[in-house]
């Protein structure tokens, strides 16, 4: 992790911005799993939508490729797409199973979890303002994915997803560790890495899970849609992990919810809680917290 100031701020920015992309791809998976109605849309999304930001990444790289690059690089990079595509199918099957008040905000804890107590083991020791925006960043995440609720101690140890939710946040923590480790000249090369895997990988995979994963006109669409804005989201988090902690980024990264129910609550006059906002604060002031740190 680099020491200077400057160069802190810029992990903070890219991977607040990052979020940002991250919550209006939510926000369109949403949409257009709703609007298809199949059981296989999500996994027929997610393959269109992967297809399109490995193009669109690929694309980039023509122009601006990495100064150099590593065989260890490459090889963080393939660990990292290889955990992220086996999280997304789980991702789908455990918010379809729900409840989604349990199983969000338990992954997004534990994607955050993992990096933090991992971190101080390989070189990545936060400051006093970085513990300070973990801290925070606990309760952003539950209340932002919560649904408008908390769930009972009772009702989380009952759920049949709770240990889904774990084994996703995991394999969502690693995937950050593993970013972590590829040396900021790499660029965006790990981002292309991590879309490609999944591009052989989730077409498999979508054997094995419920419904038909074939895209259909209305996936095909909002996964290009999809696949734009998940392309910019994984560039800016990779910039991001290769200049700061694991645990910092991916706190970062799990606030998303809120861009998603800001767009939601503006444009699509969905209803905003109490509990929601509440939580839009705690993320706010983990934002900040972070920007503190050096």
């Amino acid at each position: 992790m680099n020491g200077s100031g400057q160069d802190w701020s810029v992990t903070v920015l890219l991977g607040g911005l990052s979020a940002v992309f991250f919550g209006i791809g939510d926000l369109l998976g949403g949409i257009g799993v709703r609007k298809s109605g199949r059981s296989g849309a999500a996994v027929g999304m997610s393959i269109v939508a992967t297809s399109v930001g490995a193009l669109v990444i690929g694309v980039y790289l023509l122009f601006s490729p990495p100064e150099s690059l590593a065989r260890s690089d490459i090889g963080w990079s393939v660990l990292a797409g290889l955990s992220m595509s086996a999280t997304r199918p789980l991702l789908y099957l455990g918010m379809a199973r729900g409840p989604i008040a349990v199983f969000a905000p338990t992954f997004g804890l534990t994607a955050i979890t993992v990096p933090a107590l991992v971190g101080p083991l390989v070189g990545q020791h936060p400051g006093m303002w970085e513990l300070l925006g973990l801290v925070a960043a606990f309760p952003a995440v539950v209340l932002l994915s919560g649904e408008g609720r908390v769930p009972t101690i009772g009702e989380i140890f009952r759920s049949p997803v709770l240990g889904m939710a774990v084994l996703v946040g995991t394999c969502i923590g690693i995937a950050g560790l593993f970013l972590s480790f590829v040396d900021d000249s790499a660029g965006v090369f790990p981002a292309f890495m991590t879309l490609a895997v999944g591009f052989v990988v989730l077409p498999v995979v979508s054997v094995l899970m419920p419904g038909r994963g074939v895209p259909d006109r209305v996936t095909t669409r909002f996964g290009a849609i999809l696949g734009v804005t998940s392309a910019i989201a994984f560039m800016l988090s990779t910039l991001a992990y290769q200049r700061g902690s694991a645990a910092v980024v991916t706190a970062l990264i799990c606030l998303c919810p809120g861009v998603s129910i800001v767009i939601a609550w503006k444009f699509l006059h969905e209803r905003l809680v109490a509990l929601q906002m509440v939580g839009g604060a705690f993320g706010v002031l983990t934002v900040v917290l972070f920007a503190l740190g050096n």
